[in-house]
């Protein structure tokens, strides 16, 4: 754990260890309402996410707080409806684009619109994932974690951030999930799936198991802030520091369900089954492309 500490400017606790992190998730002291307060800093960090991921007023998932009781009937549903038990969640076409991009018989830049639209079709059974759609998502991206002025003068400033979330957000035909799937969460599927493209060329190639361990990612960083003073598992917080837990640090040491989805937790990613089943489908698929194109 690391703190940074200067009083009027910053108050910021860094995360990356497993125990730790299965410590404070629990800490009802710990959420993500990132109201403003606090020093320059923090006031600065909370008011961009605040900016960036709301549609219309609203937040997207991945920054409602704890207790909003529509955030957690929304992601329950959305959990049981992404149960690939349940039946198979994506399409030939789809699943054809990606094992095309992980093979090499496609470009590698075709990897963003084919993970977004397998995300996208999870709520319009139309959505083309394309490259200007992909880039919307990037923008997004971009907007909450790019350190270029430029950049982020040109998304906050010049309203190019609007526009993408205004597309991401027709897409999906409003549904703020959807617009965290294919906007924000879609990232790391796209992480995942462009190791895998380079596992792919490896020799001797990974077992299928080996291979989906190895290919689902984590966000990088997850962001909470404390809401009162006191002890926690990082550290004395007081009201407004922000807690920093870098999730994909923590993946790195344990590859698990916790440490890439927060399983278990109220955190949870309600995808996390779909994109392990998605990913595992995929490596298969590449396989099995293979095989029929060797066979007399």
């Amino acid at each position: 754990m690391r703190s940074i500490r200067i009083p009027f400017l910053i108050d910021l606790k860094r995360v990356d260890q497993k125990p730790d992190i299965l410590a404070l998730v629990p800490d009802q002291r710990l959420d993500r309402d990132f109201v403003s307060r606090g020093p320059l800093v923090n006031r600065l960090l909370t008011g961009l996410i605040n900016g960036t991921l709301r549609v219309d007023g609203k937040p997207l998932p991945s920054v409602a707080r704890r207790g909003d009781a529509e955030r957690a009937r929304s992601q329950a549903a959305l959990h049981a409806r992404l149960d690939p038990a349940k039946g198979l969640l994506w399409d030939d076409e789809t699943l054809g684009r990606l094992v095309a991009a992980v093979r090499g018989t496609a470009g590698p830049e075709t990897i963003g619109p084919a993970a977004q639209q397998a995300v996208g079709r999870l709520f319009d059974k139309h959505y083309v994932g394309d490259a200007e759609s992909f880039q919307a998502a990037k923008d997004l991206d971009d907007a909450v974690h790019s350190v270029n002025p430029i950049r982020l003068f040109t998304l906050h400033l010049m309203g190019q951030l609007r526009r993408s979330r205004r597309l991401l957000t027709e897409r999906v035909g409003g549904d703020l999930a959807g617009v965290h799937g294919t906007g924000v969460a879609v990232h790391n599927i796209v992480h995942g799936l462009e190791h895998m493209r380079a596992l792919w060329r490896k020799a001797p190639r990974p077992s299928t198991d080996e291979a989906v361990r190895a290919c689902l990612f984590a966000p990088k960083t997850v962001l909470r802030q404390a809401t009162a003073g006191g002890g926690t598992a990082a550290g004395d917080v007081r009201p407004g520091t922000l807690v920093m837990i870098e999730l994909e640090k923590a993946r790195k040491i344990a590859p698990d369900a916790v440490t890439v989805f927060m399983a278990g937790t109220w955190a949870e990613c309600p995808a996390g089954a779909f994109v392990a089943a998605l990913v595992r489908t995929v490596w298969n698929g590449a396989l099995a492309a293979e095989a029929a194109e060797k066979r007399p």
